[in-house]
Formats: C-alpha cells, structure tokens, sequence
C-alpha cells in the first residue's frame, strides 16, 4: 500500500513493492529473474538508507543501457585468473550487481573455508552503493570490504580537469546485538548529484564543493557542473591532497588489478555514454575470528561504539554519531513507513514502466 506525506511532496512505497516493480522492468529486457532480483534490491537498498542519488532514480540509465545493447542482460561472470584467496572477475559486460554479487559471493565461500579473501573485478557497470556489497559479510561474520571507480567528475589536487571518479570506499564492521559499523563514503568532496540539485534548485553551492572551468572555487552549480567536483577535503589547506590520494587507490584496486578502465578513460553506467562501460570493483573478506573469538570482538566494537556516542559533545550538537547512525535510522523508518519518492519521480517511474508494459503499483 502507498501513500502520501503529509506536506503531498512525496509517495511512500513498501520496499518490497519498489523491488519488485524494478525486477519486472529490468525482466522485460530479458534480465534472468535472479539477476533482475539482485540488481533490483541492490538499487532500492539506496532508497532504504537515505542514498536517493544511488536508488531507482538510476534505474533510467540501466534501461538505456540494456535498450541499447550496451549492457549484456546475460552474462556469465567468470574467474579469469584465480590465485586462490585472491582472484579477478571477467563480469562480462553485465548489469553492475551482477558481477558484483558474483565476486561478494565467492569471496565469502572462499574466506569460509580459510581466512581472507579478495577479488578485482573488470568489465563490469555501476553496482549500486558500495555499502550493500560490505554488509553481506557482516552476516557471516567477516568484515567486508567493497570499491569502485567511476566516471571522471573529480579534479586532482591543483588540477582543473576532471581524471577521477567519486570512487567510494565502503567497509562494514560486525558489532553484535548492534547495527553494524557502516563506514561508507566517496573520495570526493560532495556527489555530483549535490550540485545538479542546487542548479535544479537555483540556489548556490557551499564553497569547497566545485571548481569552474578554468579551475576557480565556485559556488555557481552551473559553473560547477561545466567543470569538476573537488577532492574530499575540498582544497590542498584542508586536506584534499588525501581525498585525491584515495580516489587513486581506489582506481588501483578496482581497476588497474583487474585490467578495467581508470580515471578519464571509465564510462560509468550513465544515459551521457552511448558506449561500452568497462567499470572495475574490488571486494574483499576477512574472517575476525582468524584473530580473536568473534563474540569478544563484537563485544568491544559495541563498546567501542557506545563509547564514541557518549563523547562530549561540541557547542550546540546534541549528540555524537558513528558511521552508519544516519542510514540505520533512515531504514528503520522507511522499512515501516515506506521509501518517500518525490512526485517527479514517481511520475519518472511511471513512464518507464508504460514504456515496457510494466503497470506501476503506485
């Protein structure tokens, strides 16, 4: 059942009637009903945490992709070297959560049976968020780590052209009786979606978001958009020497190990791009209790945990958080009361459903 908000902004949809929507639509392009399902949950997962930028409002971009046969709607990832506890995923060209699930998934098998284990994965597309990927060790008692490079929107420290993507580090923490240790961030100062908002909104942007195209610090979303997003740190002063730092590294992970594209030569899974993304990922398990007995770890994370939260807290904060809190807190509410999907984009959905004769549910 859906409903609306109270203000009339907003449709809330059960997240099950979201997923299953989506997997009918992607099913219409001859998606195997367990890949549509994967990639389906993997994208309303972002609505259910908060992450909108990341959630259904992509699944237009997936379509165009699968309608123009840019996306292979079958594919058959594979191990093309395999050293054991480490190995690279050939995905195949498939939808992004595909080869994703693939390579979490051997990953978990593989430390199972030892201790740790990685996989660099190439020839892939946009996989979601890379949290929902982290998170799936945490159920086996493993932390769990998940990257990904992207298109290019982020200029180097004292650069002015974009040659890095948002490239996201997530590494999600067992914790016991409590939610798990999310910490899941881009290397970029703020997503490029901030500032298409503030352009759509006709508002400025915070200083240290974006530079213009001649490399200036801008607060003009328009000019930011004509030029690139800035490092997480946003200027050298501050620290966006290390934001650049990790972006690199995320690109060496994910696809220089792999053999996927890097930096400017990265085509993400976007409707800009009417050719072949080659997208790398990496993921990586590693079993705690090859450390220590698992029950004493999570006993001290959570410790740790209620310790950080009980810190003193600054000058008109009302309390200290961990990573994680804020996308916790969003599911528990939009598990209960539905995922809030703005009217344009429900009306957005609507239309994409029409167009593969796929009736919307709300």
């Amino acid at each position: 059942m859906t409903e609306k908000d109270e203000a009339g902004s907003s449709t809330r949809v059960p997240y099950d009637t979201l997923v299953a929507f989506t997997r009918e639509v992607l099913s219409t392009y001859g998606v195997p009903e367990v890949d549509a399902e994967v990639t389906a949950d993997a994208l309303v997962a972002a609505d259910l945490y908060g992450i909108d930028s990341h959630g259904v409002a992509r699944l237009g971009f997936y379509m165009h992709k699968l309608g123009q046969d840019l996306v292979n709607p079958r594919p058959r990832p594979r191990i093309s070297v395999d050293s054991g506890p480490v190995f690279v995923v050939d995905a195949d060209n498939g939808l992004g959560p595909v080869g994703a699930q693939f390579a979490m998934s051997e990953c978990i098998r593989r430390a199972s049976d030892g201790v740790a284990a990685c996989a660099s994965v190439g020839r892939s597309n946009h996989y979601g968020i890379a949290g929902y990927w982290a998170l799936q060790a945490v159920e086996h008692g493993m932390i769990g780590v998940s990257l990904t490079n992207a298109t290019a929107l982020v200029a180097p420290t004292f650069g002015r052209e974009a040659m890095l993507g948002t490239n996201p580090i997530a590494v999600a923490v067992p914790s016991g009786g409590e939610n798990p240790f999310l910490f899941d961030a881009a290397t970029s100062a703020v997503s490029f979606g901030k500032v298409q908002l503030a352009a759509t909104e006709g508002t400025e942007m915070p200083e240290g978001w974006a530079l213009d195209p001649e490399g200036n610090p801008t607060t003009d979303p328009g000019k930011g958009m004509l030029g690139a997003l800035v490092p997480l740190g946003g200027t050298r002063t501050l620290g966006s020497h290390k934001g650049y730092g990790l972006a690199v590294l995320v690109d060496i992970f994910s696809a220089l190990l792999s053999g996927a594209d890097w930096g400017p030569h990265c085509l993400s899974l976007t409707s800009e791009f009417n050719e072949v993304a080659n997208v790398g990922h990496f993921f990586a398990t590693i079993r705690v209790d090859a450390f220590r007995p698992l029950v004493e770890f999570e006993a001290e994370m959570r410790d740790m945990i209620s310790t950080l939260r009980s810190a003193p807290t600054a000058s008109g904060e009302s309390d200290v958080r961990v990573a994680g809190d804020p996308e916790w807190d969003c599911a528990a509410d939009r598990s209960v009361n539905g995922l809030p999907l703005a009217e344009s984009l429900v009306a957005n959905l609507r239309g994409l459903g029409s167009s593969r004769g796929v009736e919307c549910p709300f």
